[in-house]
């Protein structure tokens, strides 16, 4: 048996799927905010850098072992609760969360970081008023570490 649809039935719900369709396809903007520790998130952080110094060399051959250097000094009056080294393009961007036991008005610090490609390295410092200061380091990566499947 065949049903018969009127024409003003299936117009109604096409219009109805029209609208539905479009409105999963326009999704608005508005919603959309930048990924944390992204680089777009970092840089419209906008953050003083006064006080760090950051040693990272200019062009890399192995992306598996970057010397990195750098020292933090607070602004008077405050001090160094802790640090973070972030890597935006790293499929982890955060290579180190450091919370220090003992707040410090000055600290240096070395270590070797692995990067995915060339990028900026962000060292962020968090002062005892919860304030953050920033610094962002250009570095380029002959041959990538954290892609390679060998």
């Amino acid at each position: 048996m065949l049903f018969s649809h009127s024409p003003l039935a299936r117009r109604t719900w096409l219009a109805s799927f029209g609208t539905v369709a479009a409105g999963a396809w326009t999704t608005p903007n508005v919603l959309a905010a930048p990924e944390p520790n992204s680089q777009t998130e970092l840089q419209a952080r906008a953050l003083q850098s006064a006080g760090i110094e950051v040693v990272l060399p200019p062009l890399a051959d192995n992306a598996n072992a970057i010397p990195l250097q750098f020292t933090l000094q607070a602004p008077a009056g405050k001090q160094l609760v802790g640090f973070e080294i972030i890597a935006p393009e790293n499929p982890n961007r955060v290579i180190l969360k450091f919370k220090l036991g003992q707040a410090q008005t000055r600290l240096k610090f070395n270590t070797r970081i692995r990067l995915a490609m060339s990028q900026e390295v962000w060292v962020l410092a968090h002062l005892n008023d919860g304030t953050s200061l920033g610094l962002g380091t250009h570095t380029v990566v002959t041959a990538t570490a954290c892609f390679d499947e060998t």
